[in-house]
């Protein structure tokens, strides 16, 4: 049976999906060289038993612990232990708590200190799976959309998802109908109705996707070794966009660190591959902006207008580090969109884009280049201003219009 929630019902979802947030939000901050995977299990027991939740698997479950916690090969139901982590470990840490009867469940995977570059590429990756895999979580889509979004960026960026691992329908059980396969077409499956409650969560391998159980008869690792990631929301169907109960700002900009170069980047056109992480950038960097200025959130419309044009900023790992949008109107080049990656802000990346919007326009012999920015975004302001450019104009509400002559 795929249960429909009641509004009331849906309120303990999100308080559930606070707090679990919040549990994974402060074992990050403890990760560290030295730390044991019992010291962490142990915080989140104290952390639970301080926030009035309950852990859904140590009990119901039996499992020998509070969460589960998979250290490199290892890609879940890693039991807590005498482990020491130790720097550039990658670290699963899986939470699932219940408040009055209702279950959340939450996954995030973390380098400890930093990473090189392939590991920080499968986890991005894996968590921009994550990603489309919510982008796809609509009404009256079928449960299998997700299952074939999450596949085809994974295994279009080359790496094997662990098979036997699915998402799950969850409520007053942690595991309900329905399961939602990470691989397989779309269309197929149970139609998403809005007041379904749904995990999502890609298990992937930077190797083969076979598993082997450990003696200690619960955790699964890869059988060559092979590094594994794991990312998971529990998520809300909605009328509109799926609303995931699990999200916290701080938590999403999970511990990877680039140590990056501008010459290590390549402009190219968009792909239809693009469009989930896209969106998704434009939403995580946008929409709070938006909701004070205009009192919207970001519209896929507007993100890929087919009378506009958009070019993906691509890092050398093969990770979307950003993109902008723009469109000619009569001799002046307007910036539609400008998205940077977090992960890759601070480092000069959006004056390198700035640049190539310009020169795009004195190739085609335009005037001037202009863009729109609302009156709250004080560091977009800023930093438009340090490249030239002076306001010209209020054509919206809480919006100011900018312009450079070229």
């Amino acid at each position: 049976m795929i249960h429909v929630r009641t509004p009331a019902e849906i309120e303990l979802f999100r308080h559930c999906g606070k707090v679990n947030a919040r549990i994974h939000a402060e074992l990050r901050g403890l990760l560290q060289p030295g730390m044991t995977t019992l010291e962490l299990n142990n915080k989140a027991a104290e952390l639970m038993d301080l926030l009035g939740v309950k852990s859904s698997i140590r009990i119901p479950e039996s499992f020998p612990g509070d969460i589960c916690i998979s250290i490199n090969e290892e890609v879940g139901h890693g039991v807590p232990g005498h482990y020491a982590l130790r720097k550039g470990d990658i670290v699963k840490i899986d939470i699932s708590v219940e408040y009055e009867g209702y279950h959340t469940d939450c996954a995030m995977t973390h380098i400890v200190g930093d990473g090189d570059f392939e590991t920080q590429r499968l986890l991005d990756v894996t968590h921009q799976a994550l990603q489309a895999g919510i982008s796809a979580a609509k009404a009256n889509q079928r449960c299998s959309d997700i299952s074939y979004a999450i596949c085809k960026m994974v295994e279009g960026n080359g790496y094997a998802l662990i098979r036997h691992a699915f998402g799950h329908g969850i409520g007053n059980d942690l595991h309900e109908s329905p399961p939602i396969a990470n691989f397989g077409p779309g269309n197929r499956g149970p139609r998403l109705r809005p007041g379904m409650v749904i995990a999502i969560e890609p298990v992937v391998s930077a190797g083969t996707r076979y598993t082997l159980r450990k003696e200690n008869g619960w955790t699964d690792a890869t059988i060559d070794g092979s590094h594994g990631a794991h990312f998971e929301h529990t998520v809300l169907i909605t009328d509109g966009e799926p609303e995931v109960l699990t999200q916290s700002t701080f938590l999403d900009s999970w511990n990877v660190h680039f140590t990056l170069r501008s010459g290590e980047f390549t402009f190219r056109a968009i792909m239809d591959a693009d469009k989930p992480v896209l969106l998704w950038l434009a939403a995580h960097e946008m929409d709070s902006i938006l909701m004070h200025a205009w009192g919207r959130k970001v519209s896929p419309q507007e993100i890929f207008d087919p009378d506009a044009k958009t070019i993906v900023l691509e890092h050398k790992t093969g990770n979307v580090a950003g993109f902008f949008v723009y469109s000619e109107v009569g001799d002046v080049l307007h910036l539609n969109t400008l998205v940077i990656d977090p992960k890759f802000q601070g480092i000069g990346i959006g004056k390198q884009v700035m640049e190539r919007f310009e020169d795009l326009a004195r190739k085609g012999n335009l005037k001037s280049t202009r863009l729109c920015v609302q009156t709250n975004n004080h560091r977009a302001m800023q930093f438009y201003k340090k490249l030239g450019y002076v306001i010209c104009g209020t054509p919206y509400l809480n919006t100011l219009m900018m312009r450079k002559l070229l």
